[in-house]
């Protein structure tokens, strides 16, 4: 819940929270509307030709997708009407009023999703170091300099506009947890190239800096509609590496291609498939990240022996106990 003017609104978070079975009715929650901060928006029109918005909101804690029946921008705050379908597992909203979220900082602020990144310098300082190859070490270094802007924005930059890791942080702790992860599956096959799974692992997703913008909305970048994180974060790579004396052309050319493969399949937006073991672990890893943290976002507000629809997977997830 969340006080605005000395009134108690709930949030996507507050209305999650209620099973799934007991979401019936209009503002189902004790009667109250809620107050809703739309991270990103696209118009669409229904068959009748009437436009609504099909949305992604937020609180500091949640994110979801929402169909909302009016034209509403992203970066809006909305105090708004609330609804849940059954049948499509999803909630509607109708507005009340809407208001810039620019001209309500404290109440957007209160309201931007966001990750703990408290430990995770010191997880990113001991990564770099670990890594023998003086090349690489020196690009990591150059690339995560602390007193960058680059650095700055980083830090603070979201994993995506929906679906995995959205909020201030995401993006630093996504790189970190899943570098674990390919730290991991290095345990069980020793010929893998160690120093490259990790500088592949921090730098795949550099391009995200630049594709999304910072809060409120976390919408794309023109930027990052018109090339994708991909093609960005290879750009970016040529730049620090111009800044680095002779660093080896091979070596650029398999980073190049651990950034371009890393979503594993064409259809997923990689201009390239994986063509060596290494990038295949970036990519497993990427992938077992984001996929297992949409689930867990999503377990979260779920009752035992209850399914609940995943977006990212495009299918159903049963949470049970043992």
């Amino acid at each position: 819940m969340i006080n605005v003017n000395g009134k108690s609104y709930p949030t996507i978070s507050d209305i999650m929270k209620v099973p799934e079975n007991e979401r019936k009715g209009e503002d189902y929650l004790n009667k109250m509307s809620g107050i809703f901060l739309v991270t990103s928006s696209s118009f669409k029109n229904t068959s009748t030709g009437n436009v609504f918005t099909q949305a992604t909101v937020c609180d500091d804690k949640k994110v979801a997708n929402v169909k909302i029946w009016e034209k509403v921008e992203a970066g809006s705050l909305i105090f708004s009407h609330y609804e849940y379908s059954s049948t499509y597992h999803s909630f509607s909203l109708k507005p009340i009023r809407i208001v810039n979220a620019e001209k309500a900082p404290e109440i957007a602020e209160a309201l931007t999703p966001h990750f703990d990144v408290g430990n995770l310098e010191r997880c990113l300082k001991y990564l770099i170091k670990s890594v023998e190859n003086v090349h690489l070490r020196k690009l990591l270094e150059e690339i995560f300099r602390k007193d960058s802007q680059f650095y700055t924005s980083f830090v603070n930059a979201t994993a995506a506009s929906q679906n995995h890791h959205v909020g201030r942080g995401g993006l630093f702790f996504h790189t970190i947890s899943m570098t674990k992860i390919a730290l991991n599956l290095i345990s069980s096959y020793p010929n893998l190239n160690r120093d490259l799974i990790v500088t592949g692992c921090l730098i795949h997703d550099i391009g995200k800096v630049e594709t999304y913008k910072d809060a409120p909305t976390f919408d794309y970048t023109d930027e990052g509609k018109l090339e994708n994180h991909i093609v960005l974060g290879v750009k970016m790579l040529a730049r620090f590496i111009d800044r680095i004396p002779d660093f080896p052309p091979e070596l650029e050319s398999i980073l190049t291609h651990i950034i371009a493969s890393h979503h594993g399949r064409l259809e997923f937006g990689s201009p390239v498939t994986p063509k060596i073991p290494e990038a295949m672990v970036v990519n497993f890893a990427d992938e077992i990240d984001a996929k297992l943290n949409a689930v867990f976002e999503v377990f979260d507000e779920m009752e035992t022996n209850n399914w609940e629809k995943v977006e990212m997977l495009k299918s159903d997830i049963f949470k049970f106990e043992i």
